[in-house]
């Protein structure tokens, strides 16, 4: 089933789902926890499409058998919980009819399909949190703030998709299973811009050539070593990840390398400052991404960590590739790593590239890849889940700088909002150029979002707190 009709048919049972649990948070205890729970199981229901059956871990796909009777739950709940009946209960009046078909459809599943009550209740009344943290630069080191948010709530986060700044911030809390800020903070007091970024000639193997060298191994590295002592693989981080690039093809550049890696040689200098009138030129940095986004064809979306092959992925090669941006961040691997070798090489031939670069260039808040991914069942079989995705990159008006460049990738980013539960543009960041912040600023960056948290997480919690069956 292609994912647009899988969205199609599920978005308005969340809504219905969000409806009924805001107007129990507006009126709590109107309503007795036994019968909310029967609503959510019934809008829950209604949505599923394919479920795992334990016994064998085979998928099942139900979704022609319950679409009748979820058309039928649709159109009579969202007259009963439209704008003229503030209070649930209107829809609490239909639900012993609705219980009894639920409960019937339940068990036919069992008879046409083999599955078990315990495979749909599940599926029904659990919900996992998978978290979407877009690019931006140093825009994007506030998103500690929403993983503490959570953190501090009692939501385990069980999937993290990155793109950019969101893929490096998303490693830090994607390294462990469990909430540990420490080795963010330590890897800010031991960086420096000498240690991120040099300027200077460097082959081109991979990676877009550009004026600035990003060494992440080197300044991360050591905080992301497993047992072995090397840099663990995207398959042994704590909680599953998926970091975005971009995959350009032959027809995508329109010029010689040699133009990528000088195209802002006049902005930054040795010493890694940008020069006060070569910002007014990053600006110019829009002619790349227009240039490379004219033809959307010749662009692949590459994901580490979706399948087999990049699982096995270096997790800070990933991310390194991923915040590569056009014209200024140049990421390679120039060293020594048969491993990494022999898994690049047949990538970029499954997928007919030349280059990797910025995520952002094909999807910059990685809301639909993390969709796509729980609807492919990689969370375990479990396509029940809630997206929180984070934008660090909304256009600004009063941006003078950057905002070409947001406006430019703000198409790719609405597109794929569609498919996040709650989209949360961030109102007050750092600024994209400040790429190695102090730990002062990072604080307050992640201070600003944890405050706007505040806002998404009653329903987020209330939302992801699992029910009991019918």
């Amino acid at each position: 089933m292609r994912i647009e009709r899988i969205l199609e048919h599920r978005k308005p049972f969340e809504a219905l789902e969000v409806t009924i649990l805001e107007r129990d948070l507006t009126r709590p205890g109107e309503v007795s926890p036994h019968l909310l729970a029967g609503l959510r199981y019934v809008v829950s229901f209604c949505k599923i499409g394919i479920v795992r059956r334990r016994v064998d871990g085979v998928d099942v796909d139900v979704s022609d058998f319950v679409r009748p009777l979820a058309y039928r739950v649709r159109d009579l709940l969202q007259r009963r919980l439209g704008p003229e009946e503030p209070t649930l209960w209107g829809a609490v009046r239909a639900l012993p009819e609705l219980v009894d078909e639920v409960r019937a459809h339940r068990d036919a599943l069992k008879e046409r399909f083999g599955l078990g009550r315990q495979d749909v209740d599940r599926e029904v009344t659990h919900r996992k949190i998978v978290v979407a943290l877009g690019g931006g630069g140093g825009a994007g080191y506030g998103y500690a703030g929403a993983l503490r948010a959570l953190d501090r709530e009692g939501l385990p986060v069980h999937l993290i998709c990155g793109t950019s700044i969101g893929a490096l911030s998303g490693l830090f809390r994607a390294r462990r299973g469990i909430y540990d800020p420490a080795p963010v903070y330590a890897a800010l007091r031991d960086l420096s811009w000498n240690k991120v970024f040099t300027v200077g000639p460097q082959q081109s193997r991979y990676g877009l050539p550009a004026t600035l060298r990003l060494h992440l191994r080197a300044a991360i590295g050591r905080h992301f070593r497993g047992e072995s002592g090397d840099v663990l693989t995207m398959r042994e981080l704590g909680v599953p990840m998926h970091i975005v690039a971009t995959g350009l093809t032959v027809d995508t550049l329109k010029h010689e390398l040699s133009y990528y890696e000088h195209f802002l040689d006049d902005v930054v200098r040795p010493g890694m400052i940008f020069r006060v009138r070569g910002l007014a030129r990053m600006g110019k940095v829009v002619e790349i991404f227009r240039e490379l986004m004219s033809d959307p064809h010749t662009l692949k979306r590459v994901v580490f960590g979706l399948d087999p092959l990049t699982l096995d992925a270096d997790c800070i090669d990933a991310a390194g590739f991923s915040a590569s941006v056009p014209g200024l961040i140049h990421y390679d691997i120039l060293r020594d790593a048969p491993r990494m070798t022999e898994l690049m090489d047949p990538l970029y031939a499954e997928h007919g590239i030349t280059r990797l670069t910025e995520g952002g260039v094909v999807e910059n808040v990685p809301s639909r890849v993390a969709y796509e991914s729980v609807m492919r069942g990689t969370l375990d079989g479990h396509r029940n889940a809630w997206i929180l995705a984070f934008d660090c990159f909304a256009p600004n008006p009063r941006s003078l700088v950057w905002y070409p460049v947001q406006q430019l990738v703000r198409g790719n980013t609405l597109r794929s909002a569609a498919y996040a539960d709650v989209y949360v543009p961030l109102s007050r960041v750092l600024n994209p150029a400040n790429l190695v912040p102090s730990v002062e600023q990072v604080e307050q960056a992640s201070d600003w979002l944890y405050d706007d948290m505040a806002h998404h997480v009653p329903i987020t919690k209330a939302i992801c707190t699992a029910f009991p069956p019918l």
